[in-house]
């Protein structure tokens, strides 16, 4: 009488432990966050271009106002510099909250970093959206203070008025340089904004990313990697009977 067995050559279960897996996930996360800072980095380099470039624009104009607003006829009687000041302040407060992000980011290990770190994390949402609100804001009203300067023939403006004909009959406001700088500062901030926007989207996308699987889904993920492992290797393992 015989009796045949199928037995594997060697071959035990495996079960992969709950350690290994999650030094995989935490390798994953480690590169994602890794790739989301790499990205906050760029952001953040981007906008504080952005600021410097638009704070001296404004600046700029705002300076050679003050140096020449006595010399007559070179600006309107009553000029309207709310627009310009608006926009230099909302530049200058950006710069100061991406140059904090950068130090942190880039510093980590700096006597600034612990301060930078403090504001870019506490209020890092509450900052984006204040930039976001004052860039969409400031470019509102200097666009619609342009137009309006246009459409009713005052100028009252500094931006407005750069571009006229009778600015650049004055040398020493430099007309022309003024005009286009202001029109770039109106375009940049609207930059500014999309980029917050973007900035936005890079936040929701790490909330959900972050969110780790609850331990049953775990157990449930490991049960059916631990199956799925060893169907192919019963699958693979040769089979044979044992003579008698």
């Amino acid at each position: 009488m015989s009796e045949s067995k199928t037995m594997s050559a060697g071959y035990a279960a495996v079960e992969p432990g709950p350690d290994a897996h999650e030094g995989f996930d935490e390798v994953k996360y480690a590169r994602r966050d890794k790739r989301i800072k790499v990205l906050h980095i760029i952001q953040s380099m981007l906008s504080a271009l952005l600021s410097i470039t638009i704070a001296v624009f404004q600046g700029r104009v705002y300076w050679t106002y003050q140096n020449t607003k006595n010399t007559p006829g070179a600006w309107p009687v009553v000029p309207d510099v709310v627009p310009t000041i608006l926009l230099f302040s909302v530049a200058i407060a950006a710069l100061v909250f991406d140059g904090c992000m950068i130090v942190a980011y880039l510093q980590p290990s700096s006597k600034f970093a612990p301060w930078a770190v403090r504001i870019g994390s506490a209020a890092h949402h509450v900052v984006a959206s204040a930039k976001a609100v004052s860039y969409g804001i400031s470019a509102v009203i200097s666009k619609t203070s342009f137009d309006f300067g246009n459409a009713s023939g005052q100028n009252a403006d500094l931006w407005s008025y750069t571009c006229t004909d009778q600015a650049a009959s004055v040398t020493m406001i430099q007309a022309e340089s003024n005009c286009n700088s202001q029109y770039a500062s109106w375009a940049f901030a609207l930059f500014q904004l999309a980029l917050e926007l973007l900035g936005g989207v890079i936040a929701i996308l790490t909330l959900r990313q972050s969110k780790k699987p609850s331990p049953q889904t775990m157990d449930e993920r490991f049960a059916a990697y631990s199956e799925d492992v060893n169907r192919r290797l019963g699958e693979a393992t040769p089979q044979f009977t044992p003579a008698v």
